[in-house]
């Protein structure tokens, strides 16, 4: 088996069919073994029923479906954890990022043999003055330096590697998965490649600002401690500012409220640690498969 591609779905039923016949055709004229992974993450509408009848066509797609939503995260893991090609490649089914886009990086990494993994970014990022869009730049800034990894502003999860990086994915025992400082931080040789991607054709971005903002800081919270060491710096000084109204006494009221509230944004930064150190606790699996199809055990 040379290739395996994960594709995570969440209610993808429009653009499923035109995301397989084009995958399907550009398999076909590079003549690859190839093993594609659907992973139906919770889809409330038709993706499943569609990806059951493309299976009983083609004896090389597999589905995994989940008994809820839980999330491209978990949908890429449960992927990784089922795939056995010598490479492994992610790409979403809503056509933005194209088959023959992922091909032309497989290819990359089979003529370069001295890297590990393909990793494809968004060389130009839309300007159109949305928050998202403004956001976007200045999560990469904080990422980059205040984190022990470093993420390629605009790279995505769309990429191809080797399956010994596969391995040390899911090596890594953490239950709140943030796969780009993953990818990161396992190291490896990796070669990135400019792409645009497509203008959508179906549906809406499932990525609201409030998820993207949730994603953004479990990111953070996940590779830096940085967060950690500003409460520590700020609880210092406002021990020493306390010390000197004690000696003084001439901090006013509108002093001691910025303080207050100074206090509870720290208590906030230190909660989120909290909260994802009780999650990793409580040592839930990160997803629960309903069905299976395709899998040689079935």
């Amino acid at each position: 088996m040379n290739l395996s591609i994960i594709v995570p779905c969440y209610n993808e039923c429009e653009s499923i069919d035109e995301f397989y016949a084009e995958m399907i055709n550009s398999l076909k004229e590079e003549k690859i073994t190839y093993e594609l992974i659907f992973i139906d993450d919770g889809s409330s509408d038709d993706t499943l029923i569609k990806l059951k009848e493309i299976s009983k066509k083609n004896k090389n797609v597999k589905i995994i479906s989940f008994s809820k939503n839980f999330g491209k995260e978990a949908a890429m893991l449960a992927g990784l954890e089922n795939s056995s090609g010598k490479y492994i490649s992610i790409i979403d089914a809503d056509m933005q990022q194209l088959p023959k886009t992922l091909l032309e990086m497989y290819k990359k990494l089979i003529d370069n043999t001295e890297y590990d993994v393909v990793a494809a970014y968004r060389e130009k990022r839309g300007n159109d003055g949305s928050l998202k869009t403004l956001l976007t730049p200045i999560f990469y800034r904080i990422m980059n330096k205040t984190s022990e990894v470093s993420l390629l502003p605009g790279a995505s999860d769309f990429r191809v590697f080797k399956s010994c990086v596969k391995d040390a994915i899911i090596s890594l025992p953490e239950r709140s998965r943030f796969l780009k400082g993953m990818f990161s931080w396992v190291g490896f040789n990796t070669i990135y490649v400019p792409y645009e991607p497509d203008n959508r054709k179906y549906g809406e971005s499932k990525w609201s600002l409030l998820n993207l903002i949730k994603y953004a800081i479990g990111g953070i919270v996940s590779f830096s401690i940085f967060p950690l060491a500003v409460v520590f710096i700020i609880g210092l000084f406002m021990f020493l500012i306390a010390f000197l109204n004690l000696l003084f006494n001439d901090l006013g009221i509108k002093t001691v409220i910025f303080f207050i509230s100074l206090n509870g944004l720290m208590i906030g930064i230190i909660s989120l640690y909290l909260i994802r150190m009780y999650k990793n606790s409580l040592s839930r699996p990160i997803y629960i498969i309903k069905e299976k199809i395709g899998f040689k055990s079935n």
